[in-house]
């Protein structure tokens, strides 16, 4: 089923809208909380892990909770719509410095409570947003186009949420630390705008898509049935380690920049950091199209196997570049941010198809569980992920802040900033290559599965219509 360009446009709205909030998120949040909250390394990664957990549970609870949704906004777009505003209103409290003194406890629990309210709300709109992507199209091409426009998209938010936020309120020159003199208050008033903008493009993003595909019957299974369900489909395995890994290595490339950026580099924030990270993220919407193209005329596992490859090798560079040297960190992010779009968008364009498989196998479509399972997972991945390179960090004494200012930091942490950024990554790439390889869903199985599911329809379609004909006469 084709669509319109004006409607993948609008759907990819919705990732821009979420990835304000997630790359301030990504890229400040760990930095924030050591820096400018002054939470201790190790005290900050149990935040994540916790927070994370949770945010792992509440998906799949919210993916079943959708599947069974009908009203007159759809399964999906409703809690779109509703739950706009709420994920807004808690992306504030993550910007907030409860305690003026040393109270490590406190801050610990408020950071959790906080994270963890974000993400519930994060969830009701974000988990249907995903599912709906196998409501709009059953194509395997404009799947491809489909996540093609929205990680276009996804990384202009991505360039909001982080460069944009570094103008705003990361280091001395930022915009607001000029206004304020603080960067308690500094941050948090970028988070408000951000929140507002972000509710907005979400609400407009509802307004616009369409949910069509609603032919197999619903999942009435639990959840360990549909776990072990979900689980023997070698597709989903393969397609699912894929997914996970190529997002997690992301989240640590996000996670662990600003450290890089800023310290490893010796930048020190502010309007020049912010130039260093908007470049990978302008090179990854200008190349974008390319993958997409190359993987409509070759087999996506072949293009992405060539993406990883590239980007191990980009980034053991940054072990090596020089500290405030200009050309070498605009080359490192000018070759990193071509392959950062591959990276994002070839994985995902394959994650809806094992829909199709599942309803194929088990004869049951369910959206909404699958996507609360694949980030369930996700969600333990990556908080775990991020969690070890806080881990990592205290471990080679990184030293925090607690009024945001820029300090020189022991030559040990330095190197493991690094080390972490330029090889961490590209080895859970390579990895995820294997999965890839193992998937087997290209276009032709794929096709050939669609029509059998068609046929099926129609067979069941002119059974009702028979059935029905008999009880009338």
């Amino acid at each position: 089923m084709k669509l319109k360009l004006k409607e993948k446009v609008f759907y990819g709205m919705g990732d821009l809208s979420a990835n304000i909030m997630f790359a301030a998120i990504s890229f400040y949040l760990l930095y924030f909380f050591i820096n400018v909250g002054g939470l201790k390394a190790s005290l900050a990664s149990a935040v994540f892990l916790i927070a994370k957990g949770w945010d792992a549970v509440t998906d799949y609870l919210m993916g079943r909770i959708s599947d069974k949704t009908n009203s007159r906004f759809g399964k999906r777009r409703v809690y779109m719509i509703f739950g706009a505003l709420p994920y807004g209103l808690c992306f504030l409290l993550l910007w907030i410095v409860p305690f003026s003194d040393g109270n490590q406890v406190g801050k610990m629990i408020y950071y959790t409570v906080a994270y963890m309210l974000f993400n519930t709300a994060w969830t009701v709109v974000y988990i249907p947003y995903n599912a709906i992507t196998a409501n709009m199209t059953d194509d395997y091409d404009e799947r491809t186009s489909l996540n093609g426009i929205r990680i276009a998209l996804a990384n202009v938010g991505i360039i909001m949420g982080a460069a944009l936020f570094a103008l705003l309120a990361d280091g001395t020159e930022s915009v607001f630390y000029a206004l304020f003199g603080d960067f308690r208050k500094a941050y948090l008033l970028a988070a408000g705008i951000f929140a507002a903008v972000a509710v907005v493009i979400m609400l407009l993003c509802a307004g616009n898509v369409k949910e069509r595909i609603q032919v197999a019957p619903e999942n009435n299974k639990g959840f360990f049935a549909t776990l072990k369900e979900f689980f023997k489909l070698p597709e989903f395995r393969n397609i699912m380690m894929c997914y996970l890994l190529s997002m997690v290595g992301f989240d640590i490339i996000m996670a662990v920049f600003m450290f890089f950026i800023n310290d490893a580099l010796g930048f020190g924030g502010g309007a020049e950091s912010m130039i260093y990270v908007a470049i990978p993220l302008v090179c990854a919407i200008a190349s974008s199209f390319i993958w997409v193209k190359l993987s409509e005329k070759f087999n996506k596992h072949k293009v992405y196997v060539a993406a990883c490859i590239y980007m191990t090798f980009v980034l053991l560079f940054a072990i090596f570049v020089p500290a405030k040297t200009v050309w070498s960190t605009v080359l490192l992010c000018i070759f990193a941010g071509m392959g950062m779009s591959a990276i994002q968008i070839l994985p995902y364009a394959g994650v809806p198809d094992v829909i199709e498989v599942d309803e194929y196998v088990n004869g049951v479509r369910r959206e909404g569980a699958y996507y609360g399972i694949t980030q369930f997972m996700y969600k333990i991945a990556s908080g775990v992920s991020i969690a070890l390179v806080s881990l990592i960090l205290a471990a080679f004494g990184y030293i925090e802040s607690t009024d945001g200012s820029v300090i020189q930091q022991p030559s040990s942490a330095l190197m493991a900033v690094r080390i972490v950024l330029g090889v961490l990554p590209g080895v859970i790439f390579l990895i995820s290559i294997i999965f890839s390889h193992r998937a087997n869903l290209g276009r032709e199985r794929f096709d050939s599965i669609k029509a059998q599911l068609a046929e099926r329809r129609r067979t069941a379609e002119q059974g009702a219509n028979t059935s029905c004909d008999n009880a009338e006469e």
